[in-house]
């Protein structure tokens, strides 16, 4: 009975202080800067595309909480284009100022490289946003000056597996010694291959023409094309199905080949967004800070709570993010919690609607412990 009172006045507590806080959810942290993922490490990279051979150089910057930067923290730079077979670029360590940089270049083929930095505090794995380097061996071909113009609907793609490289994991414990699998194991099934819907609206081609649609005709793309036949007023309209690509900006390019050509751009994901806990660790009955960066703006938040087991804090409805997609929010851990490591869950709708894929969620974890500081010999019981 006194574990249901306490359980139940915990609630009420947890209850309490969510809807104090709730009229501060919409505020971005203000000890970040502007714009700063909430996993606290940032990539940059050359936004324009780069020649063959390179070089092209990377700057991670780390943070606390509070803005400081973080000095002699080792970061890992990942090639994360095909999200089963990531392959480590190189390292760097910070400086004072929490700078971290990378160079490499690229002598083989055109491409486009999605690269991601990471670090690690001990608890778990901070990932920033991802950079994607397009390289060139070549000035692309531009298309041709006239009247003529393309759009697509919708202007972007938000795969599944985007969750997972957004969001932050715990640190891998040390390998322990495992039997060998058997003949008879089956090897994990690779996931299905998505086709995006996407509609091209074409306007001011010559009339009754036949217009061929390439889909990823830049430098090192993989080109799917279509054909179709403008009107009388030199306009077509319809939808291309189109195979899985890689995460980073794919040209789609019309051409009627009697001097009217148009370009468009689809991007893979439509969103990068963050979700970090501070603290990342705490007791039952605790409540913890979730910030959250990257969203798509004035969003109401459609889940905000724990994953798997599935023991719901109590949170006030119609939260949204704020003009730049950003939100901070309390959140409890309930007193009846078992001990371990949790998830949570941020999800957000998709603006741009279901042929844009999946909807926008990163993952933050939280580990359970009798108190705030973990002890190194902690054995949880069930």
């Amino acid at each position: 009975m006194r574990s249901l009172r306490l359980a139940a006045a915990a609630i009420l507590a947890g209850s309490m202080v969510v809807a104090v806080l709730a009229g501060s959810a919409l505020a971005a942290p203000a000890n970040l800067a502007a714009g700063f993922p909430a996993t606290r490490i940032k990539l940059e990279s050359p936004s324009t595309p780069v020649g063959m051979p390179g070089a092209v150089t990377l700057t991670a910057t780390i943070v606390d909480w509070r803005g400081a930067p973080l000095a002699n923290v080792p970061v890992v730079f990942t090639n994360v284009a095909d999200p089963q077979k990531p392959s480590q670029l190189g390292k760097g360590t910070t400086d004072k100022g929490g700078h971290a940089t990378f160079a490499y270049s690229n002598g083989k083929e055109p491409r486009i490289d999605v690269v991601q930095a990471t670090f690690t505090d001990g608890l778990e794995v901070h990932k920033s946003n991802r950079s994607f380097i397009a390289w060139q061996s070549g000035t692309p071909a531009t298309a041709i000056a006239s009247p003529a113009a393309i759009a697509v609907t919708p202007s972007c793609f938000q795969p599944a597996t985007a969750a997972t490289l957004a969001s932050d994991t715990f640190k891998p414990g040390s390998p322990r010694a495992t039997p060998k699998p058997s003949a008879r194991a089956t090897p994990t099934p690779a996931p299905a291959p998505v086709t995006y819907t996407i509609n091209v609206d074409g306007v001011n081609f010559n009339p009754y023409s036949a217009v061929l649609v390439t889909f990823d005709a830049g430098p090192g793309g993989t080109p799917q094309s279509f054909e179709r036949t403008t009107d009388v007023f030199g306009h077509f309209n319809f939808d291309i199905q189109v195979r899985s690509r890689s995460e980073g900006v794919h040209l789609v390019r019309a051409d009627d080949f009697r001097q009217r050509e148009a370009d468009a751009t689809y991007k893979i994901p439509c969103f990068q967004p963050s979700v970090a806990l501070n603290p990342p660790i705490g007791p039952p009955g605790f409540v913890t800070s979730v910030v959250g960066r990257g969203f798509p703006p004035r969003t109401t938040i459609q889940f905000l709570n724990w994953g798997t087991p599935a023991l719901r804090s109590p949170w006030p409805k119609n939260i949204k993010t704020d003009e730049s997609g950003s939100f901070q929010y309390s959140i409890l851990v309930l007193y009846h919690d078992l001990l371990g490591p949790r998830m949570l869950q941020a999800i957000v709708a998709n603006p741009f609607g279901d042929r844009a894929g999946s909807a926008i969620e990163a993952d933050a974890p939280f580990l359970v412990t009798p108190g705030r500081a973990q002890p190194n010999d902690l054995v949880l019981r069930r």
